[in-house]
């Protein structure tokens, strides 16, 4: 029990915390008499008991995560306090410069990755890009290009992404390909649906397809203690079909991942490491100060 104060007269309420939306109690949230340092937190149950002076009738309850409420209380002992999430959003791909380490399993073993997020002043959306290229020094090329515009609408628990991007892929003197897609990325608490559209352009010897489709897939966002992502999709042409699957995880500022891309006979498991930074400009250093 956190420390109070004596009031000559008093009356005990209890009671229950829980999520609002869906009623499943919350242990360990804080309930103050408001002016006050009474306070007791709820229990594995969501559960509390507390005395208030006569002359106050305000609690506070308040729990990381979720909106504090100031809860008026009156001739009824027993109470049920619902909480609301907080929707304040925390971005952690803001600003950032990475390099990586790429090594391709199957057929590309040399390789790096460079992102850069552009500059965000205004608190816009962010313009995030990427360039990977592996290679075997040799005959074999995978080159991938990214541009993508994050957090293009933003609610409570709801924010969506525009991704673009190109590849470009030589193997053997038996496969060249170039493709093009734009996707739609709706990410709901986690997990996102992905919708897009390709092109794809591909010569091998035994096949030519220049050809248009579509691209759907999946991602997840795991959070403590995890701090990864998962995430796989497909694009579907004519007499053709891509696929493209990653998990990558983060530890601070360091980042691993695991990638595999398949387009018809080709294919490919690629593994990395690599370090994300945030960069400040000076006003945006004095900002944060502030």
């Amino acid at each position: 029990m956190i420390t109070g104060i004596t009031f000559s007269q008093s009356k005990e309420y209890y009671g229950t915390v829980k999520v609002k939306s869906d009623k499943t109690p919350i242990p360990g949230a804080i309930v103050l008499v408001k002016g006050t340092k009474i306070g007791v937190q709820t229990d594995f149950d969501g559960n509390f008991k507390i005395t208030v002076p006569d002359s106050l009738n305000i609690l506070t309850i308040s729990y990381l995560g979720f909106q504090t409420v100031n809860y008026k209380i009156g001739a009824e002992r027993k109470l049920e306090i619902l909480l609301k999430e907080d929707c304040t959003i925390h971005w952690f791909d803001k600003q950032h410069i990475g390099f990586y380490l790429n090594s391709g399993v199957v057929n590309n073993p040399l390789g790096g990755q460079f992102i850069f997020t552009f500059p965000d002043f205004f608190n816009l959306p962010t313009l995030k890009s990427e360039i990977s290229y592996q290679t075997n020094l040799r005959d074999n090329r995978f080159l991938n290009v990214h541009l993508n515009l994050h957090h293009l609408f933003v609610s409570c628990g709801f924010n969506a992404d525009i991704n673009t991007s190109y590849r470009n892929l030589d193997f053997n003197n038996n496969i060249d390909l170039s493709a093009y897609s734009i996707e739609a990325s709706l990410n709901f608490h986690g997990i996102s649906t992905i919708v897009g559209f390709s092109s794809i352009d591909f010569m091998s010897t035994e096949k030519i397809i220049d050809s248009y489709g579509v691209t759907l897939g999946l991602k997840a966002w795991i959070g403590p203690p995890f701090y990864m992502s998962v995430s796989a999709k497909t694009s579907v042409y004519k007499n053709l079909s891509e696929y493209h699957a990653e998990i990558k995880r983060q530890y601070r500022n360091i980042y691993g991942f695991m990638k595999y891309y398949k387009v018809n006979d080709f294919n490919e498991l690629s593994i990395g490491i690599g370090i994300e930074v945030t960069y400040l400009f000076k006003r945006q250093r004095e900002e944060r100060r502030n």
